[in-house]
């Protein structure tokens, strides 16, 4: 392509990655402007469901979740770049440069930021297609040979890998230890809350709440949480633990890592200083998605400092608003699209015949096992985020 294109760099080919570049593909002049999508990936893991993928071989859902990127760019505008960032330089109203990890540098006028989060454990899928089979199979025998499973943490992902466990066997005992008096975050009303609980403890699920499982308790076969409560489980698994681990006694003596998400930052912080972030670890924005005091990088997704519960399901949303921005820069024109935020939505699964969900509009409206089962237990979304990435929904 001619050396005078505008060149833009998304970094991430996650939800919000993907999503941006989509609607960018679909906006760039491509005899004015140079899209460039930079993935580690040569395809697009869909972490929703990664979670049935690792405890049950039944729906093939390790295949389901490794989605192709031949349609995502409309119309071919656009190039996909299968490499890491190693480095990002700012050179100020000149836009940049991004360094890749076999030493390629690549320019850009304009730098989108969409790594999403770094995660451990059954959802830190390898890279490739055949790692990730090998991956999710190893992941299932440790849940079938499991008979006594403990979960540190009672989150979304937390209740859905109950759910899925109690699907492979109902005999297996499952136990949730979670910091709080209830499940789930503050975001969402006591009521759903609780109504949660009970779905879980109608399957068998105990569920220990207000109490912790201390770190050093996760490398023994007898956990003793802060509480004093003892448990015997032959396999741990420690979703949002600073420093989590999933332990196999019985089977392995050995401790794998599996912390629950944080933003992949580092390389914000190396480029911009720490001043970039909040103390979180999440990109400084304005409602523009731009960086504060860095006017051309943009930032959206698992990183972007927003009052709102990540979702990929948002991010449809902060792709349309980062890409008109982009384009009115490119255009000469101040960045002028702000990001309204989202009405809070949560579908949080049972195994695939149930779960509950909250919808954040008017007084909030909650749906039980049908309505939870028809949107998202029995396929996990997989036709919606297939649509999303330009390919066929089945």
């Amino acid at each position: 392509m001619p050396s005078h294109l505008k060149t833009v760099v998304v970094v991430g080919g996650g939800g919000a990655g993907a999503a941006t570049a989509r609607q960018l593909s679909s906006t760039l002049d491509p005899f004015k402007h140079k899209l460039v999508l930079i993935t580690s990936r040569p395809h697009f893991i869909h972490l929703i469901g990664c979670i049935r993928a690792s405890v049950t071989p039944e729906g093939r859902f390790d295949e389901q979740v490794v989605m192709p990127y031949d349609q995502l760019l409309v119309n071919g505008n656009g190039v996909i770049l299968i490499a890491e960032v190693t480095a990002i330089a700012n050179h100020g109203g000149m836009g940049g440069t991004v360094t890749l990890t076999d030493g390629e540098v690549v320019h850009w006028d304009v730098l989108v930021l969409a790594p999403g989060s770094r995660w451990e454990g059954p959802v830190a899928v390898p890279t490739t297609k055949e790692e990730t089979k090998i991956w999710f199979a190893e992941w299932q025998a440790k849940f079938r040979r499991a008979r006594d499973i403990l979960i540190v943490g009672g989150g979304a992902v937390g209740i859905e890998f109950a759910g899925e466990i109690k699907d492979l066997d109902p005999k297996k005992k499952v136990t949730i230890v979670h910091s709080n008096e209830r499940l789930l975050k503050k975001a969402y009303p006591d009521k759903f809350r609780d109504d949660i609980q009970q779905r879980l403890l109608a399957r068998g699920v105990t569920l220990i709440l207000g109490d912790v499982v201390p770190e050093s308790a996760l490398t023994s076969s007898t956990v003793v949480t802060r509480n004093g409560i003892t448990l015997t489980p032959d396999l741990i698994v420690s979703l949002f633990a600073k420093i989590s681990t999933i332990y196999e006694p019985t089977f392995t003596g050995n401790k794998i890592p599996c912390r629950g998400p944080h933003p992949n930052t580092g390389l914000l912080t190396a480029a911009l200083g720490k001043k970039a972030l909040t103390p979180a670890g999440h990109a400084r924005i304005a409602r523009t998605f731009q960086l504060v005091d860095h006017p051309r990088i943009f930032a959206c997704g698992d990183i972007a400092d927003l009052a709102e519960q990540r979702q990929i399901a948002k991010y449809e949303g902060h792709g349309a608003v980062v890409a008109k921005n982009v384009l009115s820069l490119l255009n000469g024109q101040p960045a002028r699209e702000e990001y309204k935020g989202a009405h809070e939505v949560i579908i949080v699964t049972n195994g695939k015949g149930g779960g509950a969900t909250y919808l954040g509009l008017m007084w909030g409206l909650t749906f039980g096992d049908r309505f939870t089962a028809k949107f998202k237990s029995r396929k996990l979304l997989v036709p919606l985020l297939r649509g999303n990435l330009g390919l066929d929904k089945e």
